[in-house]
């Protein structure tokens, strides 16, 4: 195996796939990239098993091979060598990186035990823009279960309907979901996406272009240009969130982003430790925020909103709410309220353009 590239190149690249490879000591294979230098180019990949990132690197081939290499060792030599070409070849088991003033020897481990990535080649298949699905998964990743405890909500459900992807993502103490519309209808179809599959994704994304995804049986594959992921799904089924969401809302505060935000911040300061309680007391004169703590002292903070509907008073986790805002995309933002024991939910008053809809459900702290 012998090829040429552009530092610049490859350090892209490694970076894309490098982030993959696990940190297995029952199989060390898993901690390389797999290097394959073929007619059309040189493809980097990485897989832990349940992702598998492949990309391809411009570069000149003079003899086609294949040799996998430790991640993280050849990652961060490459990203130290000066901009300019590059030669890597195989001599007998070891890996040689030449470049200007250089020349490094690199051990690594043969092709041949290297897990094979999938290919998904049946399935539905969906055209989606870049930014739009970068948006609708910052917004549904962070609400996944932090645990695997249960199966089903340790991913996002990818809801298939019509002319409609729902995205949704739950941990039972609150709801994201958001909705991308579709140009061409599909058959209906759910699966559930691994988050650390998807918070990979999101990584890699670009904020323009377009993005193909394919739903096969067993595995999603995601494509944007010469990069490709691939990702096993999650059996089990996700909850009927459906019903548990309000039809209509009694109350509707609505106020700046920016401002309940910075609210937000203020009171948790004297929550009580692991509850993370903030009450929030609304009426037609002011919208005041609170939370005390014996050990650290008390506050209570009025808010600039406006009010639609009756007054009462409801106590939410601050940290789930401030989660909330901080992916809502607007400047400013609606919080619909029933009474204390009923879930609230934030939506934003003005998209950003071309945002999907986006909701978001928090289940109060019943005191």
């Amino acid at each position: 195996m012998q090829f040429t590239c552009t530092q610049e190149n490859l350090i892209r690249g490694l970076n894309q796939v490098g982030h993959v490879a696990g940190r297995s000591t029952t199989l060390p294979i898993l901690k390389n990239i797999l290097i394959t230098a073929a007619t059309e180019g040189v493809t980097l990949a990485a897989t832990n098993l349940e992702i598998g990132v492949t990309t391809l690197v411009r570069g000149k081939v003079e003899v086609p091979g294949t040799f996998t290499v430790q991640a993280r060792v050849i990652l961060d030599y490459i990203s130290l060598l000066p901009s300019g070409n590059i030669t890597i070849s195989l001599e007998g088991a070891d890996l040689l990186v030449t470049s200007t003033g250089s020349k490094t020897t690199l051990k690594g481990l043969s092709a041949e035990d290297f897990p094979v990535i999938p290919k998904v080649t049946d399935g539905v298949r969906l055209n989606l823009l870049a930014a739009q699905l970068k948006t609708a998964l910052s917004q549904t990743v962070f609400a996944v279960a932090a645990d695997d405890a249960r199966p089903e909500i340790s991913g996002v459900l990818f809801h298939l309907h019509g002319t409609e992807l729902t995205l949704a993502a739950t941990d039972s103490y609150r709801l994201a979901e958001v909705k991308i519309p579709l140009t061409v209808a599909k058959e209906e179809q759910r699966v559930i996406v691994p988050s650390r599959s998807l918070s990979e994704l999101l990584r890699l994304l670009p904020d323009v272009g377009e993005v193909q995804l394919v739903i096969g049986e067993n595995q999603v594959s995601v494509q944007v240009g010469d990069l490709e992921l691939v990702t096993r799904l999650i059996e089990g089924q996700f909850p009927d969130y459906a019903q548990i969401i309000p039809a209509s809302f009694t109350s509707t505060l609505t106020t700046e982003t920016a401002s309940l935000a910075k609210v937000l911040r203020q009171v948790s300061l004297f929550c009580r430790s692991g509850i993370n309680d903030v009450t929030v007391r609304y009426d037609a004169a002011a919208t005041k925020l609170s939370a005390a703590n014996a050990q650290v002292g008390a506050s209570d903070v009025e808010l600039s909103t406006s009010l639609t509907g009756k007054g009462g008073n409801i106590v939410f986790n601050w940290r789930f709410l401030l989660d909330g805002l901080a992916v809502i995309g607007s400047d400013d933002v609606a919080l619909q309220l029933n009474d204390e024991k009923g879930p609230g939910l934030l939506v934003p008053v003005k998209p950003q353009k071309d945002q999907p809809p986006f909701r978001y459900l928090i289940m109060p702290i019943r005191q």
